[in-house]
């Protein structure tokens, strides 16, 4: 492998690995531990299968630049509306869903402090620090993006080597969750793997090689599988589903979750690395997303590039997602099934169309993903199914995970 097909597939990885991580131990409790992981793999071999086809939409359309141009080559300009829309709706849950992750860690730590902070406050303070940040400019977010990132992960082994001596084999047993439950943990479990929107960046970087960035999408889906399970069996082999179980009504289900698995080692800093584990994923998270939000807007709104004009921008990028987390606090599992609607759209139903047009057009294309008009439809009844979940749950006829 040389370094640009890894770098690719870390950037793959890295992309999906982040904040949703941190609701997987509530989705597998309710569903059975094995079950989740399966469920999971399934949802894994959905987001490789869309990052390839876009990745040969890509190569049919050499001259675009970003999925942005792809679209508009071979859909048009309804096409790149439908995308638009989909792309804020997604960039809007998902700032939301971080805002209240986070949120949830300021008021947890005040307590401790002694300031005592209240919900509203915290997530005010939360989007206030990334408002910042981001506003200071792309460098300062890379940087503390590439360092955040590091340490996730360095705390995420140290994490794992404590907690899996701690699992019991009695948490491990084969359960399997009601049917119902199972249905409602799809949007969650996909939005885990979202990396679509890097898959032309990645064409781009391997110079458009076939073997380098299937090889890339493939590995970098597999990577962000292998951590969440992992992450999973540490959690929910060292809490008993029924105790994880009991989080669900807590207004803070994740900060709750995270708080007693910082209980559960035996190490007396162990609550130390799991916070900071927490908020280092919470961070790299919402900074790639605020920043992909932030510049999307600058260009849309045409916001001058100066300190006024970039706090405006912030203003758009930031105000909505934290008016909806102070109007719904404790929404996090809620607010990434909502965006995993916005990701079925961008990650299954655009990349079907994009090479349903290039194939049909005939462009000259020497890479083509496998599977045909078949493996196409049923991707497409897949994302369907991902999509009625999240209706389900809305509509009350699916349980909620996060209540």
């Amino acid at each position: 492998m040389n370094s640009q097909t890894l770098g690719s597939t870390l950037l793959v990885a890295g992309t999906s690995i982040g904040a949703g991580m941190l609701a997987l131990p509530l989705v597998s409790a309710a569903t059975g531990i094995w079950s989740g992981i399966l469920l999971m793999m399934l949802m894994a071999a959905l987001a490789c299968y869309g990052g390839l086809l876009i990745a040969e939409a890509c190569r049919a359309v050499p001259e675009a630049d970003n999925l942005h141009g792809v679209v508009g080559r071979l859909l048009g300009k309804s096409g790149q509306a439908v995308a638009i829309l989909a792309m804020l709706f997604l960039y809007y849950s998902l700032c939301s869903a971080y805002i209240t992750a986070g949120a949830g860690q300021v008021v947890s730590f005040s307590h401790r402090m002694g300031l005592a902070l209240s919900f509203s406050q915290s997530a005010t303070l939360v989007a206030v620090v990334i408002a910042v940040m981001v506003v200071i400019g792309t460098v300062v977010v890379d940087y503390a993006n590439r360092t955040m990132f590091f340490l996730m992960m360095m705390l995420l082994m140290f994490i794992m080597v404590l907690l899996l001596p701690e699992a019991e084999a009695e948490n491990l047993t084969l359960g399997v969750g009601e049917p119902g439950m199972l249905f409602a943990a799809l949007p969650v479990l996909y939005t885990s793997f979202g990396y679509h929107c890097a898959v032309p960046t990645v064409v781009r970087y391997v110079k458009g090689r076939p073997g380098d960035f299937r090889l890339a999408l493939v590995l970098g889906s597999v990577l962000p599988l292998v951590v969440y399970s992992l992450w999973q069996v540490a959690t929910n082999g060292t809490l008993s589903s029924v105790e994880i179980n009991s989080l669900h009504s807590s207004p803070d289900a994740v900060g709750q979750l995270i708080r007693k698995i910082g209980d559960a080692s035996h190490y007396s800093g162990f609550s130390y690395l799991i916070s900071g584990f927490t908020v280092c994923a919470l961070g790299t998270s919402f900074l790639g997303v605020a920043i992909g939000l932030f510049d999307y807007l600058a260009e849309v709104s045409q916001r001058p590039d100066n300190i006024m004009g970039r706090i405006q921008t912030v203003c758009l990028t930031l105000g909505l997602p934290l008016l909806v987390a102070v109007l719904f606090p404790g929404g996090f599992v809620m607010t990434l099934g909502y965006a995993a609607v916005a990701l079925v759209i961008l990650a299954v139903f655009i990349p079907v169309m994009l090479v349903w047009e290039a194939r049909k057009q005939d462009l000259e294309e020497p890479y083509q993903v496998a599977g045909g008009k078949l493996l196409l439809v049923i991707m497409c009844l897949i994302g369907l199914a991902v999509i009625l979940a999240q209706a389900g749950i809305v509509s009350g006829w699916l349980p909620a995970l996060d209540s």
